[in-house]
């Protein structure tokens, strides 16, 4: 089977190539949690046609893959609790953590989320990014790590919303993020090394 490569910029700017992490398969093939193509964001954008009659699902590609995203997830959620998201490559100065509490209420689904998801909206907006684009990141991370696990197909379409952001962003934008798009970012870097640590 043709491997695709589903990218994420970690950098803000920099694609780092993740293969091997989610896949494709029909729902009577599901069980496994193992089968079918690596898949990028644009094969989700643009759909597969359902192959034998079955309903296409994402799901990741091994078993190991979701024990370790799953256990990132716990991670991920603990340092929220905490006030203490990392942050990534460079960028190590701490993140606010009123924004981290926000973005605790979004990704658990605890709380207000509406209104948690529209702060966020807000801030990015507010700093220069496309409103569109920046509703789509902000409502795809409602209930991300709920329960401290994450639907593949939701990665996927955080990741998918992420990247669409970071590419229609200007310098400006890049180059003095909002503490919104910094937690996400480390959220994100968290899931994903855990992700290609077990590839």
């Amino acid at each position: 089977m043709k491997k695709r490569h589903l990218a994420f910029q970690l950098g803000l700017g920099l694609a780092v190539g993740v293969a091997g992490i989610l896949s494709m398969t029909t729902s009577s093939q599901a069980q496994s949690d193992v089968s079918g193509n690596v898949i990028t964001t644009s094969d989700i954008a643009g759909g597969f046609a359902p192959s034998r009659g079955g309903e296409l699902i994402i799901v990741y590609e091994t078993p190991q893959i979701r024990e370790d995203v799953f256990d990132a997830t716990d991670f991920v959620n603990e340092r929220l609790a905490q006030r203490n998201l990392p942050g990534v490559g460079n960028d190590t100065s701490p993140i606010a953590g009123a924004v981290q509490g926000n973005l605790a209420l979004v990704l658990t689904g605890t709380g207000n989320v509406d209104a948690g998801v529209s702060q966020i909206q807000n801030a990015l907006v507010n700093a220069g990014a496309n409103p569109t684009l920046a509703q789509n990141l902000a409502t795809s991370l409602a209930g991300l790590t709920a329960g401290g696990s994450v639907n593949a197909a939701q990665f996927a379409a955080v990741v998918e919303a992420y990247n669409a952001l970071i590419s229609d962003s200007n310098f400006e934008f890049l180059r003095e993020p909002p503490e919104e798009l910094r937690a996400i970012r480390s959220v994100l870097a968290i899931l994903l090394n855990a992700a290609l640590a077990s590839n």
